[in-house]
C-alpha cells in the first residue's frame, strides 16, 4: 500500500463542485481513453499510465487501467474510492480531498491509498514515486486551469 498525500492552492472557483461531478473531474484523469458515466456518484474510467524508459523496462511502455470509481461527499470533503483491473492485477484507489475555499482561490488537501500489488514489486518504490508525483501534479494543473 502506497500512501501518498498533499495540499495545493488552486484558482478555480467552486472547487468543490468541480470534484464532485464525474463528468468535469474525469477530465483531469491523464491519458484518458474512455469514460463511462454510471450515475451523478459514478464512473467507470480507462486510462493509461506511460512507463519512462529510465525505468529500464524495455517491454513495458504503458500500463493500460481500467477503474470503476465511486464519489462520496460530505460537508466541505470528497471521496472517491476506485477499483480496477490492469494486466490481470487488481488496483485500488482511495482519495479524500478536503476543500476550503476562498475568495478567488481554494485549497485542496488530500490524501491518497494506493494498492497496486505487484505493480509496486515490478517497478519498484522509488520509480512508483517518480509516477505518482508526476500524474498528481498533471492532475492538480488540469483542475487548476479547466
Amino acid at each position: 500500500m502506497i500512501e501518498l498525500s498533499g495540499q495545493n492552492e488552486v484558482k478555480r472557483p467552486n472547487l468543490l463542485l468541480f470534484l464532485k461531478d464525474p463528468s468535469s473531474f474525469s477530465k483531469c484523469i491523464p491519458n484518458l481513453e474512455s469514460l463511462e458515466i454510471k450515475s451523478p456518484t459514478e464512473f467507470t474510467a480507462k486510462f493509461k499510465v506511460e512507463v519512462p524508459e529510465e525505468f529500464g523496462i524495455s517491454y513495458l511502455k504503458n500500463i493500460g487501467i481500467k477503474m470503476n470509481f465511486v464519489i462520496s461527499s460530505q460537508n466541505n470533503t470528497v471521496g472517491m474510492h476506485g477499483e480496477g483491473r490492469s494486466m490481470g492485477l487488481k488496483v485500488k484507489i482511495d482519495i479524500t480531498i478536503e476543500v476550503v475555499e476562498y475568495e478567488g482561490y481554494s485549497v485542496m488537501k488530500w490524501k491518497a491509498n494506493v494498492d497496486i500489488g505487484m505493480f509496486e514489486r515490478m517497478l519498484g518504490k522509488e520509480n512508483i514515486d517518480k509516477l505518482s508525483n508526476d500524474i498528481i501534479s498533471k492532475i492538480v494543473a488540469c483542475v487548476s486551469s479547466s
